[in-house]
């Protein structure tokens, strides 16, 4: 447990000086990105995207924005500014990239690496438009409510990832890879605060 949740510039300092660990590149990789939103009161807030029904992989999922590696990308990075621009129509000159976290191996094997970026919610809000065909709608996730992922044995059904991390809020599911690096996150944030 948190007890006081670090600002934006704090949050920025503890991701920027992050060294994450790598992991080695497989033929098939991805890219996602946690886009921290920044609202008036200095809340921050994780972007998920409720991924379309009539997706033929991980329909209905929460999920950070990203996807597959495409050829024509310079590198990982170019990965996650490219599938954000195509699911939310966002240029790459209005967030800024504060840092990257340790690499994952999704379910099917393939590396998986998450970069972490920065903008105000506002901004967010007047310029961010959905892909109908891949994103069903937006769910901010606040910064304060990573605390909340609980190992749920139920889910060992389901993935082989232990722990299942599991975060439920009404409607909102959110599991799997996703939530492990969600945990990853605060976990990175925790320790940060617990050794100064």
């Amino acid at each position: 447990m948190i007890q006081t949740w670090p600002d934006i510039n704090a949050l920025i300092r503890i991701l920027s000086a992050y060294r994450p660990v790598m992991l080695p590149e497989t033929a098939e990789r991805a890219a996602v990105m946690l886009i921290l939103l920044v609202d008036e009161d200095d809340q921050v807030e994780i972007v998920l995207t409720k991924r379309a029904a009539t997706l033929p992989a991980y329909a209905g999922h929460f999920s950070l924005p990203g996807g597959m590696h495409d050829k024509t990308d310079i590198n990982l990075y170019q990965t996650a500014v490219r599938e954000v621009h195509e699911e939310l129509n966002l240029s790459e000159t209005v967030y800024q990239h504060i840092g990257q976290l340790d690499d994952f191996s999704a379910r099917e094997g393939h590396l998986v690496r998450p970069f972490v970026t920065v903008m105000q919610k506002r901004n967010f809000e007047k310029m961010h438009a959905l892909a109908p065909s891949e994103i069903d709608h937006i769910y901010y996730l606040a910064l304060t409510r990573l605390d909340r992922f609980v190992d749920d044995p139920a889910l060992h059904v389901l993935t082989r990832r232990r722990p299942s991390y599991v975060f439920r809020e009404g409607e909102v599911f959110i599991w799997g890879l996703t939530a492990s690096i969600l945990v990853h996150l605060f976990d990175i944030i925790k320790t940060t605060l617990d050794y100064k």
